[in-house]
C-alpha cells in the first residue's frame, strides 16, 4: 500500500490544527459583530478557494493556511462562549439558582406551544422567573461582575480542565477510529449518505434549538448526537484514505480534499465533546 498519501495528508492536517490553535490563541473574543461576520464569510470563503487551487502546490498550502487560521479565529470565541457558561453553571450553583422544564398551556385552538425553561432559587421554589426577566438580568450582572471581570477566576481552572479532557477524549476518538478502519475488512464507504442527511438533520435541529425550541434539556441530546456523527465522520474518511492510499494515488488534490474533511472532523468532534462539559453539571 502507498503511504506517500498517507504523509501528505497527515502533514497538513497537522499543519492545519498547529495553525487553528494558534488563531484561537490570539482572538478570545470578537470586539464587534462586523468582525465575526468577516470571520465567517472569510471561512466560507477561503474553503472555497482550498478546494479551487487543491492541485497546485505550494499555493493550495497557503489557501489552506488562511482557511485554518479563519477557523481559529472562529474557534477561540466559542471556546470562551463555552467557558462563560460552564462558569455561570458553577456560579448558579453557588447561589442556589436552580432550573426547570415546564410546559407551556395549549391555546384556545388546541395548539401545542413550545416548552420553556424557568428558574428559581433553591429556597424559593414556587418564585420563578424567565431568562429573559430583570431577575436574570441583576444575576448576570453579578456574575460578570464578580466571577468574570476577576483577575482570579475561581472556575478558570475547572474550565482548562475541561479543555484538556476533549483534547484528550478527540484524540482518543482519532485514534480509536483510525484503527477500526485498519483492522477492519468492512468498507464504510456505505455511511456516506446517511452522515449527510444526519449531519443535515443536526443543522436543522440547532437551528431550531437557537430560535424555537427553548427547551434546555434537549442541549444534550442533540450535542451528543453531533458527537456520533463526526466520529462516524472520521471512520468515513479514514476509509477514504485507506481506498486512495490503496489505489496508489498520491495527488495533493486527494490529500488536500482529504485533509480538510478529517480535519472539520477534529473540530468539529473537539467543540462538541467541549459543548456537552459546558452544559453538564
Amino acid at each position: 500500500m502507498n503511504e506517500t498519501l498517507f504523509f501528505k495528508t497527515f502533514f497538513l492536517v497537522g499543519g492545519m490544527l498547529l495553525i487553528t490553535s494558534i488563531g484561537a490563541r490570539i482572538n478570545k473574543a470578537y470586539e464587534t459583530t462586523m468582525e465575526a461576520v468577516l470571520t465567517i464569510v472569510g471561512s466560507f470563503l477561503t474553503l472555497f478557494i482550498v478546494y479551487s487551487l487543491r492541485h497546485d502546490f505550494p499555493t493550495n498550502l497557503l489557501a489552506l493556511t488562511a482557511f485554518s487560521f479563519c477557523i481559529g479565529w472562529s474557534m477561540g470565541p466559542t471556546i470562551t462562549m463555552f467557558g462563560e457558561r460552564f462558569k455561570f453553571r458553577k456560579y448558579s450553583q453557588k447561589i442556589g439558582l436552580k432550573s426547570k422544564v415546564v410546559e407551556k398551556k395549549k391555546s384556545f385552538w388546541g395548539s401545542n406551544e413550545n416548552k420553556k425553561t424557568v428558574y428559581y432559587y433553591k429556597d424559593s421554589p414556587d418564585k420563578i422567573f424567565e431568562y429573559d426577566s430583570s431577575e436574570m438580568v441583576g444575576i448576570r450582572n453579578k456574575f460578570k461582575k464578580e466571577i468574570l471581570a476577576q483577575d482570579s477566576d475561581p472556575y478558570s481552572q475547572k474550565w482548562q480542565n475541561n479543555i484538556f479532557f476533549a483534547l484528550v477524549a478527540t484524540t482518543l476518538s482519532v485514534f480509536m477510529t483510525a484503527a477500526i478502519v485498519y483492522f477492519s475488512d468492512t468498507d464504510f464507504g456505505f455511511l456516506g449518505s446517511f452522515l449527510f442527511f444526519a449531519l443535515l438533520g443536526l443543522i436543522i435541529v440547532r437551528l431550531l434549538k437557537a430560535w424555537v425550541i427553548k427547551d434546555s434539556s434537549f442541549s444534550m441530546i442533540q450535542t451528543g448526537i453531533g458527537i456520533v456523527i463526526f466520529t462516524f465522520y472520521l471512520i468515513y474518511d479514514f476509509n477514504r484514505l485507506e481506498k486512495a492510499m490503496a489505489y496508489g494515488d498520491e495527488s495533493w488534490g486527494t490529500a488536500v480534499d482529504l485533509a480538510v474533511n478529517i480535519y472539520l472532523d477534529i473540530v468539529n468532534l473537539f467543540l462538541l465533546i467541549l459543548e456537552a462539559m459546558a452544559e453538564n453539571n
